[in-house]
């Protein structure tokens, strides 16, 4: 008996050791609310943006949920505003700061504030410029920095560990991360050009550490990096976050790309916000750390936000209680980022599945050398996206001054369908064959992704850190918009490219052929090294 007790211990020891190996790459599953908080908006009615604070605070209590507020400087020296901020939860509220810039911030700063047009009398801009720290020179950037820390020391007795903005510069938040210890930042979702600024590349969503030269970019070699981590916010939708889709996709019914925000559409449908936690919890294949943000800024206000973030906060307190995800202070997300991953590490967004019905799947690969996005439509596979990342490649207004409205980040594109399309031409990489199904699973860092075709045969994407491998494709076809198209140039086995100036390589296993659109490979097995950063 004795024995057999022995035995059945030991069969449950190795069983338990298999299963945390099995278990070793599947995604944390983390999810912030983050409520960010301005007074100074001069678009809505001060006492609909009060309410506003007043309910998120409220729900935040009835649930007993962690929660991050973010305050705008202006919000922080408003006493009404603070008021309701402060009645929240100590023990499970996190305060930080959100990052724009208002009159009284720069006044404290000792920087003159300077709206432009029809905004010359406003506290607030959303233009960058006044309204963001790329505005500023260096030492505008510090000041503003300083007299923000500062006053929220001087009110919480402590400096913020998180830091949010539409757009941060690297230069910022390196330097926020070194002077005060800053766990982590959150910034926009991809986006192109909405309101003042525009993001094309970098990680889809999760997390990243970002380059010293680039915010959007992770950073390959962590001795280049800002060393606290970014996040996406909003919860963008692995489908449709993606250009202007309605611009892209046959019978897509809105022109701006959803999110799980709850005034918006995608999240004040309950079927909507069903599906976001079931793509960001479900699907086979989630690595390291599958990320999602709720909340809601005040500007948008209760009448709006109350479509839809009453019946979320229920939703995420089920799933919560189901064990399907944390829910987290922003800074405990980071901090737990930091502990697991002392580099950049591989992250995925898997949608096999679709809200609006058309049946479109897709499937996001990040890592420290690029991100890519396959996605199947109808019967056809594409890559629709592939951006390098870079620690060279520099954001525009790094050390520049933007005197303009508008500031505009990119990673350097292989395939990018929305800015790589035109008349006649894709802007995709395709497959070629009529395809029916498509399915996904982790090998350690890497992700496989099968895609069978509708006669039997199928193709294999390999997504790995640093190349994509892919078999049974025959050719991949890729097609560039003219203005595009020449800057790019097939030599010595590779493919290159110049964007903004910037030059770079993709060597390539397989035949390279230029063709009228753009370019093909061919080949049993065709290999994309995204390793490299040859120029």
């Amino acid at each position: 008996m004795k024995t057999l007790t022995i035995a059945v211990f030991v069969a449950s020891l190795l069983a338990g050791l298999a299963l945390s190996a099995s278990e070793a790459n599947e995604a944390r599953k983390a999810l912030n609310i983050v409520n960010f908080v301005r007074s100074a908006d001069p678009r809505q009615p001060r006492a609909e943006m009060i309410s506003a604070v007043r309910e998120e605070v409220a729900l935040n209590l009835k649930y007993g949920f962690k929660n991050t507020i973010l305050l705008q400087y202006d919000a922080l020296v408003d006493p009404e505003m603070m008021a309701e901020a402060l009645k929240s939860d100590k023990a499970k509220t996190e305060f930080g700061l959100w990052f724009e810039m208002s009159r009284p911030l720069n006044e404290a700063a000792g920087l003159p504030w300077k709206p432009k047009g029809a905004h010359k009398n406003w506290n607030w801009d959303w233009h960058i410029n006044p309204g963001f720290l790329m505005a500023y020179d260096h030492a505008g950037r510090k000041a503003i920095i300083d007299a923000a820390f500062r006053r929220f020391k001087a009110d919480f007795g402590y400096y913020p560990k998180s830091v949010g903005s539409w757009l941060l510069d690297a230069w910022s938040m390196d330097y926020m991360e070194k002077t005060y210890g800053v766990d982590g930042f959150c910034i926009c979702r991809e986006q192109d050009n909405t309101d003042a600024y525009g993001l094309r590349g970098g990680y889809s969503n999760g997390a990243y550490y970002p380059s010293k030269k680039n915010m959007l970019s992770a950073a390959v070699n962590m001795e280049n990096a800002v060393k606290s981590p970014v996040f996406k916010m909003l919860t963008p939708d692995p489908i449709y976050n993606y250009g202007r889709p309605y611009n892209l996709y046959r019978g897509f019914p809105h022109n701006n790309p959803p999110t799980m925000e709850p005034a918006m559409s995608g999240g004040f449908k309950p079927e909507n916000v069903d599906w976001y936690f079931r793509v960001y919890t479900e699907p086979k294949g989630l690595m390291n750390l599958s990320y999602m943000q709720a909340g809601q800024e005040n500007s948008f206000c209760w009448y709006r936000i109350s479509r839809g973030w009453p019946m979320q906060c229920a939703k995420i307190a089920a799933e919560a209680a189901a064990g399907r995800f944390v829910v987290e202070k922003m800074c405990e997300t980071a901090r737990a980022f930091k502990a697991a991953h002392k580099a950049n590490c591989p992250q995925t967004q898997i949608a096999l599945e679709d809200w609006s019905g058309f049946g479109r799947k897709s499937v996001w690969y990040n890592s420290r050398f690029y991100r890519a996005n396959l996605i199947m439509d109808g019967k056809r596979l594409v890559f629709r996206d592939i951006h390098k990342m870079s620690d060279d490649f520099e954001e525009p207004f790094l050390d520049k001054v933007c005197t303009g409205w508008q500031a505009l980040y990119y990673t350097p594109p292989v395939v990018d369908q929305w800015m790589f399309r035109g008349k006649g031409v894709s802007g995709v990489m395709s497959f070629g064959g009529e395809f029916a199904s498509i399915e996904t699973a982790a090998d350690g860092d890497a992700l496989v992704v099968t895609a069978k075709r509708a006669d039997g045969t199928a193709a294999t994407v390999r997504f790995e850190e640093g190349r994509i491998v892919v078999s049974g494709a025959g050719t991949l076809d890729a097609e560039y918009e003219t203005k595009f198209r020449k800057d790019i140039s097939i030599a010595d086995g590779g493919i290159g490219f110049v964007f903004q100036g910037f030059r770079y390589r993709v060597p390539v296993r397989g035949e390279v052929k230029s063709t009228a659109k753009g370019f093909s490979i061919a080949g049993d097995r065709i290999e994309l090294d995204l390793s490299k950063f040859g120029r």
